[in-house]
């Protein structure tokens, strides 16, 4: 049986956790590894502040580099370092955190709705273009 990309993110996101933008907003000076899975160019227009780029496209090849690089919380082992994943609307970040999962990381978030959700908050992006 063929699965529609929706029907896809949907299964994702049936076993992820995600998060609103006004749940992260509010632990957003929490300790965590933020990840924009968006491409360079969307990400150097505007992102979340604290974000790092990494395009969904190598996440799982440089993951476990990114996580030792990056250690948010000093004292985790690197499979329960804190990442929160986002894209623009949610999608890719709900398969990320699928793969990431798989891949035994134990604390993974995706933010519901992305960086549009973020924006549509009014929430404050870095690097806007004016």
């Amino acid at each position: 049986m063929l699965l529609s990309p929706t029907e896809l993110v949907a299964a994702a996101k049936a076993e992820i956790t995600e998060a609103s933008v006004e749940e992260f907003h509010e632990m957003a000076d929490a300790q965590c590894l933020l990840i924009d899975l968006r491409d360079r160019d969307e990400y150097l227009a505007a992102h979340l502040p604290g974000a790092v780029c990494e395009p969904r496209g190598m996440l799982e090849f440089k993951i476990h580099g990114l996580v030792q690089a990056e250690m948010p919380v000093t004292d985790a082992p690197p499979a329960d370092q804190p990442i929160v994943l986002y894209c623009g609307t949610g999608g890719r970040s709900a398969l990320s955190a699928q793969s990431l999962q798989s891949m035994g990381y134990t604390n993974v978030r995706s933010i519901a709705g992305g960086i549009d959700a973020w924006n549509a908050a009014g929430l404050p992006l870095a690097n806007r273009d004016g």
